[in-house]
């Protein structure tokens, strides 16, 4: 091939991108622009969503990144009105969409779960009915998920629980019905639950319980629904709304020391491997669903059914140590020895009085001895 033949490749090639760029950049704009007339902008907001523009990069309140895709919507208490369109599902690199504080109505379109780089879908504070759609629980990246003060019907979907990087899930305020998914309780960045003023069913999926003895989940509210409490048969109390005074309660995590019984050693455990990641899966044997641990691999008990030993040296776990750990009473043995700890060593490991051998060494632990450790008797290593 000449050079001239080259160059000529190489400007058509050059073309072809500049083409898709627009191509795409028009689509986003397409898809705002048809956004813009299916509401009323009392307060001419979207004036400036101008079609006749390349892209719409300097449209107000549409934010985009350098490539000129359209990566943010920020009409937040805008005072529109009107529906959403399906369309939306295609601005392929939208991070941010806030829409709440107006007055949208109409169903959350199944079309939003294509946006694949979602971090925040804020829809709360508006009029939208319907159902939560299932599709929104393959939004991976989603960070924050409120649609709180509507007129949302049906049931919590389970997909939700796919979605691994949550930290606020608001749902409080609407008309959903059925049970609390258990998948819940598999999102071990949750930090907010708010499910409160429902018409939710059943009982609190222990699963969620776990994540508030492991740190992670510090609020739940599920105050103003129809939920009952159950007692599992190791003794672990979920809660629930079964009284006037439960009603008004913000599950907190102090809350929660008055509600949750984790005296059983077992759901100490479990809390304890919630608060770890695991990728070589030593501690698949560990089910809750158990009455004992004693069945669980690298867990020994005495004839009493009581945890005398956990060995879990050079087991590949991260993460840190739950403060529950010091209620295992008749703990003699502790080795977690040469993994990647991380955190302090708590305090409440003062409380193993039968402790004879504690190993901690070789992780990545910071902070002090705590001096608790001075007042086990039993201990001989440390």
């Amino acid at each position: 091939m000449g050079a001239h033949s080259e160059a000529a490749a190489a400007a058509l090639f050059t073309g072809f991108l500049a083409f898709a760029m627009l191509v795409s950049c028009n689509t986003e704009g397409d898809i705002l622009y048809k956004q813009r007339q299916e509401l009323k902008d009392i307060n001419n907001v979207l004036q400036s969503w101008d079609p006749t523009l390349v892209n719409p990069c300097t449209w107000f309140h549409v934010t985009c990144n350098n490539d000129n895709s359209v990566i943010r919507v920020d009409l937040g208490s805008a005072g529109l009105s009107g529906s959403l369109i399906p369309e939306l599902g295609g601005l392929r690199n939208l991070q941010y969409l806030e829409l709440y504080g107006n007055k949208l109505t109409g169903s959350i379109p199944t079309t939003l779960g294509n946006l694949s780089n979602l971090v925040s879908l804020d829809l709360y504070n508006n009029l939208l009915t319907g159902a939560i759609p299932n599709s929104l629980g393959a939004i991976s990246k989603l960070r924050f998920l409120r649609l709180h003060d509507n007129n949302l019907t049906g049931t919590i979907p389970k997909s939700l629980g796919n979605l691994k990087n949550l930290v606020r899930l608001e749902l409080q305020m609407n008309s959903l019905s059925g049970t609390i998914p258990a998948s819940l309780g598999g999102i071990k960045t949750l930090e907010f639950l708010r499910l409160n003023g429902n018409s939710l069913t059943g009982t609190v999926p222990t699963e969620l319980l776990y994540l508030v003895l492991a740190g992670n989940l510090t609020e739940i509210n599920v105050a103003g629904n129809n939920l009952k409490g159950t007692v599992r048969s190791n003794g672990f109390r979920a809660m629930g709304v079964h009284s006037a005074a439960a009603a008004a309660v913000v599950f907190t995590v102090l809350a929660l020391s008055t509600l949750v019984s984790c005296n059983t050693e077992g759901d100490i455990l479990y809390a304890q491997r919630q608060a770890w990641k695991d990728p070589e899966n030593v501690l698949e044997s560990w089910d809750p669903t158990l009455v004992n641990p004693c069945t669980w691999f690298h867990v020994t008990c005495n004839l009493n059914n009581s945890v005398v030993r956990v060995d879990l040296g050079s087991a590949g776990l991260s993460g840190s140590l739950i403060p529950q750990l010091g209620g295992l009473s008749n703990l003699q043995y502790l080795w977690l020895q040469k993994n990647n700890l991380t955190g302090t060593i708590q305090e409440s490991l003062g409380n193993l009085k039968n402790l004879v051998i504690l190993e901690l060494q070789n992780n990545s632990l910071s902070g002090t001895i705590p001096a608790s450790l001075g007042g086990i008797k039993t201990l001989k290593f440390l």
